[in-house]
C-alpha cells in the first residue's frame, strides 16, 4: 500500500462510545452476526468481554481514513475478533482489525 499521508482519526473518546451504543443498539435490534466470523453475538456482555459487541470498520481506517466516523462503515464484531491480528480490507480478509491502525 502506498502513503498517500492522510490522517488516520483516533477512535477514542464520546465520539468512539456513542458509536457502540449505536452499534450495539442496531444489532440487537436486527439480531445481527459478527461481521468477521458470522457467529451470533450477545450484545448484554460488556466490550470489554472477548464475546462482546464491538465496532469493526468495514472498510480500515488505515485505507479509508476518512469513513472512520461514518456509520455506513460500522459493523458489530465479537471483540475476540476485532482484536486478533491481521492486516488489510475486513471485507476481505479476516482478522483485520480497527485498532491496528
Amino acid at each position: 500500500m502506498v502513503d498517500t499521508g492522510a490522517h488516520i482519526p483516533t477512535w477514542s473518546g464520546r465520539r468512539a462510545q456513542a458509536a457502540l451504543r449505536k452499534v450495539k443498539a442496531n444489532g440487537r435490534r436486527r439480531n445481527t452476526p459478527c461481521f468477521i466470523c458470522s457467529q451470533p453475538i450477545d450484545y448484554s456482555l460488556p466490550s470489554t468481554d472477548p464475546d462482546g459487541c464491538t465496532v469493526q470498520h468495514k472498510k480500515s481506517r488505515k485505507q479509508y481514513p476518512e469513513l472512520t466516523w461514518s456509520p455506513s462503515n460500522w459493523a458489530p464484531a465479537h471483540g475476540s475478533c476485532n482484536y486478533s491480528a491481521g492486516l488489510g480490507d475486513a471485507s476481505i480478509a479476516i482478522g483485520v482489525t480497527s485498532q491496528d491502525w
